[in-house]
């Protein structure tokens, strides 16, 4: 999964953190529900660049399913919905219920190691189990991990003995089994077992024993040089809330971790199917859904290609990202619910876009972002409001940067977001939302107050 560019998200959700000022609601009637996921989708779109598909079904009956946002900024198409996108990670979790399948038919055992399904595998990795690289426990790094994988290793279009070169120069950030660490490599090897188990592509196993039977029309694999028809352009969302063409990946490193294509039916169709017992035995659905007790940083349970939460309401999901994608699938078997989110934006903070849907969904105590609107500024300059600020207590340092007679803002280190005028002295940021206040004392800024969420922070100007 495509991590880095969170990162800025992440950080200003702990610096800005809050207490959120909710009020309780019942369950919401059909109209008022889908009022409700309209409204909100329509606001994402417009706060967080969401351009994409949204599909919400009780069983297999769809509950509310829309696209918004552009298919092409070239050409000037608008979404519709039933189009093709990459869905990143979400590959995996194909690739472990063809493990769990593979296992019932007594083609592995998820205790093998490793080292007997894959030749010239480094004494180190001797000990890593099929079991270890489903649950992300075997001790393998992520992506990163491989030397300058970012600026070179993962534009190259590599064979599987160059790959595994690269892997076998890894070291293991873990022994086998004591931790948990998300880790792609681990199922790019998953991959290479069961292609040598079944003797043919995964590309074709995927096909014969999961996309044919459960009825998957418009979902495959797709190296980087095949052009997919129906599959949507992608974008990259920067920071200034405009979005340019994504950096090129080249996906032969992502084999069984991250190269699949879907569209939002056919991952209702998977989740329905995973979980009937038609495609695959009860058993196999118990092994796939049970957790390892190993957690990850962010506590975090892992089954075999699944992530799980336990508590209430219980949940079964994944998210994906790539260059020009963002993709979340959750599923709750007690009430048969499936939200599926498919967009052609890389940055995107899926996970709690489906953590909001979840909310509405579910009749939780939630509060509508709001729908801020930009409107002239009133100021010919707006260099008034340029510098550098800083917290009473010298910990946030914020810079606010004047570009193209636009304003952004910048915390600490971080790349800068753009910022809009909302009134007399006032911004407010869409892509992070947060609103700022500048103070003016004779003529001149003399700091400000940024909210986010209800909790208010007050800057100085140095």
């Amino acid at each position: 999964m495509f991590m880095y560019p969170f990162r800025i998200l992440i950080l200003l959700s702990f610096l800005f953190s809050f207490g959120p000022s909710v009020k309780a609601q019942s369950e919401p009637r059909p109209a008022l529900l889908k009022n409700k996921l309209s409204t909100y989708l329509n606001i994402i779109h417009q706060k967080k660049g969401f351009h994409g598909e949204v599909l919400v079904a009780k069983g297999t009956d769809i509950i509310f399913q829309r696209s918004v946002g552009m298919a092409s900024v070239e050409h000037n198409l608008k979404l519709i919905n039933g189009k093709k996108y990459r869905i990143a990670s979400i590959s995996k979790t194909f690739t472990g219920t063809l493990a769990a399948i593979a296992e019932r038919q007594k083609k592995i055992s998820f205790d093998d190691k490793a080292v007997r399904y894959i030749k010239n595998l480094p004494d180190t990795f001797e000990e890593i189990t099929i079991y270890q690289l489903l649950t992300h426990t075997s001790g393998l790094p992520h992506n990163e991990g491989i030397e300058d994988y970012w600026t070179i290793k993962s534009k190259l279009q590599l064979t599987h003995d160059q790959i595994m070169n690269e892997i076998n120069k890894l070291s293991l950030i873990a022994p086998p089994g004591s931790k948990m660490h998300y880790s792609s490599i681990g199922y790019y090897l998953l991959a290479t077992i069961l292609e040598n188990v079944y003797q043919q592509d995964l590309k074709q196993v995927l096909h014969n024993e999961l996309f044919l039977p459960a009825g998957m029309n418009t979902t495959g694999v797709a190296n980087s040089l095949h052009i997919v028809p129906g599959l949507v352009p992608g974008y990259h969302l920067v920071s200034d809330d405009s979005v340019v063409t994504p950096p090129y990946r080249n996906y032969s490193m992502l084999k069984g971790a991250g190269d699949m294509y879907s569209t939002a039916e056919d991952l209702l169709k998977w989740n329905l199917q995973l979980m009937s017992g038609d495609l695959i035995s009860k058993q196999t659905i118990k092994a796939i859904f049970t957790s390892h007790p190993l957690v990850d940083k962010k506590g975090r349970r892992y089954g075999l290609g699944w992530f799980i939460r336990q508590e209430k309401p219980l949940k079964y999901y994944h998210g994906g990202g790539t260059w020009g994608y963002s993709s979340h699938t959750s599923y709750y078997p007690e009430e048969r619910l499936s939200i599926i989110l498919l967009s052609n934006r890389s940055t995107l903070p899926v996970e709690s876009i489906a953590t909001d849907l979840e909310y509405i969904l579910f009749g939780k105590p939630f509060t509508m972002p709001k729908r801020e609107r930009s409107i002239a500024s009133g100021l010919n300059d707006l260099s008034l409001y340029t510098g550098n600020y800083e917290s009473p207590s010298g910990r946030m340092k914020l810079s606010i940067i004047k570009k193209n007679g636009q304003l952004f803002a910048r915390l600490a280190a971080n790349p800068p977001f753009r910022i809009y005028p909302k009134g007399n002295h006032l911004f407010f940021g869409k892509k992070v939302e947060i609103e700022l206040s500048f103070k003016i004392k004779d003529g001149e800024i003399s700091g400000l107050t940024g909210e986010r969420m209800g909790r208010k922070f007050q800057f100085r100007k140095l």
